[in-house]
């Protein structure tokens, strides 16, 4: 019995293989990275066949490369439709789903691409990514261990297991996944750097620079590599190549800088006589009081300068830089003077590498910024009527950064009774943010009253807070702004430092116990022991308090 069939008609068949020629035309230039080639191609293709599965997911892809993520999905979802049993694009629905960071939506795409090919590797692969990501870590490392079963020399895999390691904090783990991954693939530069992030935590610096420099030396483009080279090679106090690194941080992937857009041309240490230059800050207050300690040396040379800040530090630069113009602006690059009126410009962050090339051109004394001096008098005046004749200390012991490394740079105040307890001392509360509970329990505990204003809030007004902390004699903190701010006014200061964090800043460098940055400031280096990290530090804060204090009642 024969079956009836149908011939297709000679338009119908060159129809068909109009179809074929562009999508294979589109896949040629695809591979050869000519997405605007391959876009016409696919496009081409859905006036033939609005509905062709192949052009809309090729086109999805296109669009995914092209960082048009929202296009990406609605071509992806569009072909999916068109043919749910596919796979490949699930996945590709799942990768634009997770560049648009909509996590959950491309755990599902994921998942779904699992239930129809249990053995699709690259969407077990691309759900541990997401899983890391997620901080769903145990969870991440299973599914690159599902991809490794399916491709045992993977090193990209073995990287994603050390990732998943290292921000579970099991270092010895994540050490053990990059060495494989750099022996599957000697060449994989990415491994070196995060090998050296690990050596990094365990304080293992010249080790983590010789790392560095193997993966720049597979990758010498400046990026992310360079950027974490700068940060090692700065803390370890090898400032020329840390600060010609340091410029890559407007160039990485993970941890980008913005940065104000050319022109004009951006300052390279050319004579500034007669010009006017721009000035800018950027990243965190810590960090625009940190290099702002170099703004009055820039205005020196230039015929004006200008410096755009956050507008909580407007007040405090204008009266400690009465030279140069000070302005305000609200999100950190967006830049308000007109490029016509300014000959250069440059971050303040940037300067670093013209006017600190050695250690011996840093400040060596005086206060860097000014606070209001009648502000900061009626202060100090208030919280010394408490108990005449007392040391005003000020005490400041946390982050207010979630998670890491805010968790790493935050201390307990009940546990500072070596501090607390010492006869001759008023406490001021310099700690932003809500700490009532804090402030209760050591009064509960150690019977010691800490001075907290209400009229002084940090996170609204920060010209007031550098009043408050100009008005002590001493200050006690551990590494947030507070820290900054005493160092740029000279006031006393005993920093307390975790250094097995992870997230330990460069300026504050290796075993120093001064700071090149704020002569002011002495520094308590410690580590977890067996219990808390600060326990060892406070110890020998409160020795060195102790002595203090009854040197000067």
């Amino acid at each position: 019995m024969f079956r009836k069939v149908h011939l297709p008609t000679q338009a119908s068949s060159q129809k068909a293989a109009s179809i074929a020629q562009a999508l294979q035309m589109g896949r040629s230039y695809h591979n050869r990275g000519q997405l605007a080639l391959a876009e016409n191609c696919y496009r081409h293709v859905l006036t033939l066949d609005i509905n062709n599965v192949d052009a809309l997911h090729m086109l999805g892809v296109v669009a995914l490369q092209s960082g048009a993520f929202d296009e990406s999905i609605r071509l992806l979802k569009r072909a999916a439709r068109k043919d749910p049993r596919d796979s490949t694009i699930l996945v590709n629905l799942g990768s634009a789903y997770q560049e648009a960071r909509r996590q959950d939506d491309a755990r599902d795409a994921y998942k779904a691409a699992l239930k129809l090919k249990p053995n699709l590797a690259i969407a077990h692969f691309n759900l541990g990514k997401l899983l890391t990501d997620m901080k769903e870590y145990p969870q991440a490392i299973a599914c690159f261990e599902a991809s490794l079963a399916l491709m045992p020399s993977d090193a990209a895999a073995y990287l994603g297991i050390g990732n998943a390691h290292k921000h579970a904090l099991e270092g010895d783990k994540a050490a053990a996944a990059y060495e494989e991954a750099i022996r599957l693939a000697p060449q994989m530069a990415r491994a070196y750097g995060n090998l050296a992030a690990v050596y990094v935590d365990r304080a293992r610096h010249a080790d983590a620079l010789a790392l560095m420099d193997k993966a720049i030396a597979l990758e010498p483009q400046p990026g992310e590599l360079r950027f974490k080279r700068s940060l090692i090679a700065l803390r370890l106090g090898k400032l020329d190549v840390g600060w010609s690194d340091y410029e890559s941080r407007f160039l990485a992937d993970e941890e980008r800088v913005p940065r104000y857009p050319a022109p004009p041309a951006y300052w390279s240490g050319e004579d500034l006589a007669g010009k006017t230059i721009l000035l800018w800050t950027e990243q965190g207050l810590g960090d625009e009081i940190l290099y702002g300690s170099m703004v009055p040396e820039i205005a020196a040379r230039a015929g004006r300068c200008i410096l755009e800040c956050s507008p909580r530090m407007v007040p405090i630069f204008a009266r400690s830089f009465p030279q140069i113009k000070v302005v305000g602006r609200k999100k950190i690059d967006q830049r308000i003077t007109s490029p016509e009126v300014i000959d250069t410009q440059i971050s303040i962050a940037s300067l670093g590498q013209y006017l600190r090339p050695t250690f011996d051109r840093f400040p060596s004394k005086g206060a860097l910024l000014k606070a209001d001096p009648a502000r900061a008098s009626a202060l100090r005046a208030r919280y010394q009527s408490v108990a005449p004749g007392n040391l005003l200390v000020g005490l400041s012991w946390r982050s207010k950064k979630v998670g890491l490394p805010g968790e790493d740079k935050t201390a307990r105040l009940l546990d500072w009774p070596e501090v607390l307890t010492v006869p001759g001392a008023t406490f001021v509360n310099l700690q932003y943010g809500d700490c009532a509970a804090d402030l209760k329990a050591v009064r509960q505990a150690l019977g010691v009253d800490v001075i907290h204003d209400p009229e002084i809030d940090p996170l609204r007004n920060m010209d007031d807070f550098f009043a408050q902390v100009a008005a002590m004699d001493m200050v006690i903190t551990t590494s947030n702004t507070t820290a900054h701010v005493a160092g740029s006014l000279n006031v006393r200061t005993y920093l307390l430092l975790n250094v097995g964090s992870p997230g330990l800043l460069w300026y504050w460098f290796v075993d120093r116990t001064d700071s090149p940055w704020y002569p002011s400031i002495r520094i308590f280096r410690s580590r977890a022991e067996g219990g808390a990290w600060w326990r060892k530090g406070i110890s020998q804060i409160g020795q060195a308090f102790s002595r203090d204090v009854k040197q000067a009642v």
